[in-house]
């Protein structure tokens, strides 16, 4: 078995579903991947050479091959597609031609997708929308964003989607498409945090568009004497200064961030409804839940598939949840809960689900 997965991030980045993805397919068919780099489907703009470097120091497994497309920044014109069809892809064709993919998986829509699709029909094809890509962009990048994604959806064996949302639109579009939520790593994951009553409220992700500052700051004013900590690299700094008891760190590495979490009262997910969240499951909400941490959240996206956990609070305004999140802090799991937990969300087990029918 091989195969070819176009990632929707850097291989070098933070482990997230693609990583895991590659990993599992790996583990369960012993086989090798082609790792496709993710290259820019939009227009440059002047806040990228603001924009903070996102990386890691992920070894490459002697399994795995990473690619790097060189595509010209004009994906949302149809002569930017034909250039790069022209003077860029041959030679990621020829690559994945000589690999030999029996899969090819698409963890993001892009013109190069495409093409392989349509010039290397693989015995399966599989794409995964593990988010509405077109909601990242605006103008010719969104119109183009939808026009090849739809062409990418027609012409796949397989879909799957972490978002209900997204399943039930495709669903609507006389599409089959798996549901595979988000996961956890769970044989990765340190033991279960004993809880901190007293430790600070935190965040541990990307800091960026869809970042509810407001939301923070509410919570910040209803809990002056409580720490918040926020850990991630900033893409969308505070739109004025930060409370004192709200402290923001740089990333950090994945082992790191989890001992940290292990620290806190409780998880935070303060993100924005917007149309691109609406369709997002977040991996943190899993990480927290797997440690024993409650999750105070905002009512967004598949968040609202949570709201039945009892150690889970959803809510818009923070600074007036003053009774409900001491409720939830009083609250425990149990040994028996969080290791069914771990199991039931583990990624293996989230992938194993596209093994059946």
């Amino acid at each position: 078995m091989r195969l070819a997965y176009l990632s929707p991030v850097p291989w070098a980045s933070f482990r997230q579903r693609p990583h895991e993805f590659v990993e599992w397919f790996h583990k369960r068919h012993d086989a090798r991947v082609l790792w496709i780099e993710p290259y820019p489907v939009r227009l440059p703009r002047i806040d990228d050479l603001r924009r903070p470097r996102v990386a890691t120091q992920w070894q490459v497994p002697p399994w795995l091959e990473v690619l790097a497309p060189r595509g010209l920044p004009l994906e949302p014109f149809s002569a930017g597609r034909a250039l790069n069809r022209a003077l860029c892809w041959p030679r990621v064709l020829q690559r994945v031609r000589a690999f030999d993919p029996t899969l090819i998986a698409i963890g993001k829509p892009s013109d190069l997708a495409l093409h392989l699709l349509e010039q290397l029909p693989a015995p399966d094809s599989l794409y995964d929308a593990m988010d509405d890509f077109a909601a990242f962009h605006t103008g010719a990048a969104r119109t183009t964003a939808l026009l090849v994604e739809g062409a990418i959806l027609r012409r796949v064996g397989r879909r799957c989607t972490s978002s209900t949302q997204i399943a039930a639109r495709l669903a609507e579009a006389g599409l089959s498409v798996k549901l595979v939520p988000n996961g956890v790593a769970s044989a990765r994951l340190p033991l279960p945090a004993e809880p901190q009553p007293d430790g600070p409220f935190g965040y541990v992700g990307t800091v960026a568009a869809w970042f509810d500052w407001e939301w923070v700051f509410e919570l910040a004013a209803g809990w002056p004497a409580r720490s918040i900590e926020l850990h991630g690299p900033l893409f969308k700094p505070p739109p004025r200064p930060l409370p004192a008891n709200v402290t923001l760190g740089p990333a950090l590495p994945h082992e790191q961030a989890l001992g940290r979490m292990r620290s806190f009262a409780a998880g935070l997910v303060p993100f924005l409804r917007t149309p691109l969240t609406a369709s997002v499951d977040p991996v943190k909400f899993y990480e927290y839940r797997a440690l024993g941490l409650p999750v105070i959240a905002s009512p967004f996206g598949e968040m609202l598939t949570h709201a039945g956990d009892a150690r889970v609070l959803l809510t818009e305004h923070p600074g007036d949840s003053r009774d409900a999140i001491e409720r939830l802090l009083a609250g425990r799991d149990t040994a028996e809960s969080l290791a069914e937990f771990r199991r039931r969300h583990d990624w293996c087990a989230r992938f194993d689900a596209l093994e059946t029918p």
